[in-house]
Order: structure tokens, then sequence, then C-alpha cells
């Protein structure tokens, strides 16, 4: 008799909650004692000594560069990491796969070498380093929070592991993620829901949102996410991280375990997500360096090295399209709309030329995306839920609703529709692109937008309401885009709409009365950045100038 969900989840808690206890057993907490934002409980809570704090504090460029001058060990930073992760899934719920034996094997190895040779195996050397669940570890299982794979062995690392294990980097934890990656909060019925650190009463977003959490609590120093809707940016966002979704082709996936095996419709790619920019670009530098080469190992991957000082000439003014409050399909919450008004002021007032871009077309991308969803993720997640008794979330209910109704069958002709659809308009928005060119400048460099309507949005609001409009279209038209910290909501200024609002339909009014000033005071407030095709180095360097302009500084608690 086939096992149910809930006895196949129980098998896999046991097996990770056994696994954090051996290691470092966090005392029970009582929740009612918790600040709403949950960052200041590693400081303040005693469990961590001042050495591992200094640790898991410190960015990833830091901690590379003590450990190659034996200021600091592997091991050392990889146990700091791996207590810190234990306190992170005691709050937050963010950790599926324990790696911490490994993790600390692997560190201990390259100490010695370290020590052996006066050389470091790679320029990653000793970095503890966080991945998504999808990502292969044998033998460690790849639950892609779904019964079917949630105890099963895995036998092939994903290339990408094996280029970033080259590289010197550890492994040591996997994060949670919401069933088959294909919604924005992260919830399953195998791992549970995760929460966000920065708001307890919010979610990390989804589909990467394990690492958002585990990188918001500051439980790893450098994460690696996937996206395909958002999943990259949205959890970014959410958890005021830097996360780079890049074009596909740039970065492996080959090994990776997809949500929907086998379709080439819309691309999933794999990118990095940090507390700091400058970890996030370590990342690209190394991964796509000359040396390591991952177009040898992917036939997907485009062989082209990371490249530098993209915006020519260097130091010119940039040419920025700004979204406006809505895409015609969903309106922003109020803090998000700030945010957008202070982004467009300081990139003004620092002397670059930036104009409203119009969500021309949106609307038809997001329909073409959603149906692409439905028809090719149905088929492939449905029976494999349904064989194990799991219910569905609501957001995936209403995204199947039509593949369920049709049999979840596409036949050569509808697809051969929807790949005409697609390419023309990607065709038509880089030609609108390019029209932005004048007689004395270049076409626009780039756009910034929401990357979500909520700042982030409450636990649960997706059992109701979801939206991913604003990150979707870049994955159907192929963009590459960064996510960046902005501010906090705040509730003295961040009012709720009047009775002059006037929604653009009934989803949207449902998403703008889930707006409560006093319930997401000090949430998250981030955006996103997005160039044109594989000039990912480029999104990096004009991150850099909007975070220069915004000089945004976390703070631990609002």
């Amino acid at each position: 008799m086939t096992q149910t969900y809930k006895e196949i989840s129980a098998i896999a808690r046991k097996r990770r909650d056994d696994a954090l206890n051996a290691f470092f057993r966090v005392p029970d907490i009582n929740e009612d004692t918790l600040p709403r934002d949950l960052r200041s409980f590693p400081k303040t809570s005693g469990l961590l000594s001042t050495e591992e704090l200094e640790i898991i504090y410190s960015d990833a460029e830091t901690l590379v560069q003590r450990i190659k001058e034996r200021k600091l060990t592997s091991v050392a930073a990889t146990i700091a990491f791996c207590k810190a992760a234990a306190i992170a899934q005691k709050l937050t719920n963010c950790v599926t796969e324990v790696l911490f034996n490994d993790g600390l094997e692997r560190a201990k190895y390259l100490d010695e070498y370290l020590a052996k040779h006066n050389k470091t195996i790679g320029p990653l050397h000793g970095l503890p380093l966080s991945l998504k669940d999808n990502f292969m570890t044998p033998p460690h299982p790849s639950s892609v929070g779904m019964s079917v794979h949630a105890n099963v062995p895995t036998e092939k690392e994903s290339v990408l592991v094996d280029i970033l294990r080259d590289l010197g980097a550890v492994f040591y934890v996997k994060t949670n993620i919401p069933t088959a990656m294909m919604m924005c909060e992260t919830n399953n019925r195998i791992w549970g829901e995760t929460r966000n650190p920065i708001h307890k009463g919010l979610t990390p977003g989804g589909s990467s949102g394990g690492e958002g959490a585990i990188l918001a609590m500051r439980a790893s120093p450098l994460g690696v996410g996937t996206d395909i809707g958002g999943s990259i940016r949205i959890p970014s966002a959410f958890c005021h991280l830097y996360g780079l979704k890049p074009s596909f082709g740039r970065f492996p996936m080959w090994g990776g375990r997809p949500g929907i095996p086998g379709q080439d419709f819309i691309y999933s790619v794999c990118g990095p997500m940090a507390p700091s920019l400058g970890s996030m670009k370590l990342f690209c530098e190394t991964v796509l360096s000359e040396e390591t080469a991952p177009w040898d190992y992917d036939p997907k991957v485009i062989p082209i090295p990371w490249r530098k000082n993209m915006i020519e000439p260097k130091g010119r003014k940039l040419r920025i399209g700004v979204l406006g409050n809505n895409d015609t399909v969903i309106t922003c919450h109020p803090p998000v709309e700030r945010a957008l008004a202070m982004v467009k002021k300081a990139l003004k007032d620092a002397g670059h030329d930036v104009f409203e871009w119009k969500p021309i077309a949106h609307k038809e991308i997001l329909t073409l995306l959603g149906e692409a969803f439905d028809e090719l993720g149905s088929s492939s997640i449905m029976p494999n839920l349904q064989a194990f008794q799991e219910p569905l979330f609501g957001a995936m209910e209403r995204m199947f609703a039509g593949g369920k109704a049709s049999g979840g069958k596409l036949g050569p002709e509808k697809l051969r529709e929807m790949i005409l659809r697609r390419n023309q308009l990607q065709k038509d928005y880089l030609d609108r692109w390019l029209a932005t060119k004048t007689e004395t400048a270049g076409p626009m460099d780039c756009i910034i937008a929401p990357v979500a309507a909520a700042s982030a949005a409450r636990l649960g609001l997706g059992e109701k309401v979801d939206y991913v409009g604003y990150t979707g279209v870049a994955n159907l038209l192929d963009l590459p885009g960064c996510t960046f910290p902005v501010t906090y909501a705040d509730k003295s200024i961040d009012h709720k709409r009047g009775s002059s609002f006037k929604a653009l339909s009934p989803r949207d009014q449902a998403i703008q009365d889930d707006y409560d000033p006093e319930f997401y005071h000090g949430a998250p407030v981030s955006l996103q950045l997005i160039g044109r095709r594989l000039e990912e180095e480029k999104v990096v360097e004009m991150v850099e100038v909007v975070s220069e302009v915004l000089k945004f500084q976390p703070k631990p608690n609002l």
C-alpha cells in the first residue's frame, strides 16, 4: 500500500530534526516572547559566541579572504553557520536537508589542504554555501516539496553543485520550497510553511523562500535559488536581499530537479541570492570565469565569461524607465509605490535620465505565462500529488484549473500557437525597448519595477489570492533582473488607499483590501531592475549605481 503524504512527511521531518538536534539542540522558544522582527535573536539568545556572531555577520568576500589568509578556518566558519542554520530553522522553518556532517568533513579537508600546500583549491575555498532544495547533493533527497521525492536518495550531483565544489565551496544545508516550486509563498505538505525573519507574520516568498529566510537570518552568507516566474526575485525582495535572475543559458541548470520536467517553453534559471551585492558578484565572477568554463559541463550554457565595465563610457548617466504603481492588472501597495517614488527621485537628483515605462502588453504576456503553467504543469505535477493524497494549495488550484478541466493534454497545434505568441511578444518588447533611442542618446538601459504588489505578502494570503505578474514578465521575455532593498513599510506614511481608489478588477481589489498599515509596518520593501537579454553584468553594475544613490543600510530592528 502506498504511503500517504502524512506518513512520508513524518519520516522526512524526523530525519531533519534528528540531524539538527544531534549537532546543535536549540532550546524551545516561547513564541509570545519573540519580537516581530526575528533577526536580532542570534545576537540576543546567547546561543552563539562572539566569534561565531562575527563570522555569520561577515559577507562572503570577507570570509573567503580571511580563510585564505588563515585568520579563520573553514571548520570554524562551517560550525558557526551550521549553528545559525539550526537557529534559523527553529524560528522560520527554512531547512529541508541537513548536510552538516558532509560540510564539516569537507571543511576539514580544505583546511588541511591549505596548510599542506599553502594555496587554496579555488576562489570560494572554505566558504559555507546554502542551496535551494531542488539542487542534487547525493545521497540526500531532493523533495521539491512533494511526497514522491521526499525520502528517495539522489545519485548524481547537479552540475552547478559540482562546479561550486571545485571552486572550494562547502555545502551544509538545503532549504525549503513550495510544492513543486509552483507558488510565490513557501509551503508544502512535507516540510510545512516557512515564515519571514524580518516580519514573522509575512511569507519569505517563493519558490526560493527557504533561501530567502536563511539568508535574512544571516545563517548563510551566500545561497543559490532558481526562477521560473519570480522564484529568486520574490524571496530576495521579501527578505531584503540582492537576488539575480539571469537570462537562460548563463548559469548551469543541468542535473537539478525541475518542478515541471521536460517543458521548454518558460525557461527555469538559477542564480545567486545574498545579503550583500559583493557576495552576489563573487558568485557570478567565479562561476562564469574562463577557468571554470561551465559551458563545458552544461550544453545549454552560452560560452560568455563574466564581463566587467559594461556601462560605457564608464560613469555615464543611465537612461531608466520606471514602471508606475500598476502593470494594468494589479496595483501595488502604498509602501511599494513610495519605494518607486524614492528611487525615481534619488536617480533624478543624481542626474540620471528617468522616465515612465508603460506596461504595454504586460497583460498579454501574463495571460500566456498562465496558460503555460496550467497546460504544461498540471499534467506533470497533479498525478504525483494525487498518488499520495496530497491536497492542492489554493494558489495551485487556481493555476491548474484549466488543465484539470481539459485533462492536462497539450497538443502540438496548441503548443505551436503558444510558441508563436511568445516569440512575437518578445520581438515586440525588444522593438519598443530600442525605440526609446533618441537623437542624442542610446536606448534605455533598464527598467525599474515592483517585484510584487505587496512589500512582502502576509502568511497564507496565497490560499485566496496571489500574483506573480511583476516578475513573470521577465521570465516569458527571458530578461535578466536583480532585486535591491529600498526601505521598510511605515504605518505613519504608508496609509491605506481612500475611497477614490478604483480597482482594476475584483482581484486587484482583494489584494488592495489586504493592505493594513498597522500589520505591514516594518515589512521590507524592495524593487527590481530589469535589463536586456544576456546583459547580466550590466544589470549588476546598474544595481550598484542605484544602491549607491539610495545608500540603503538594513536595520537589525525597525
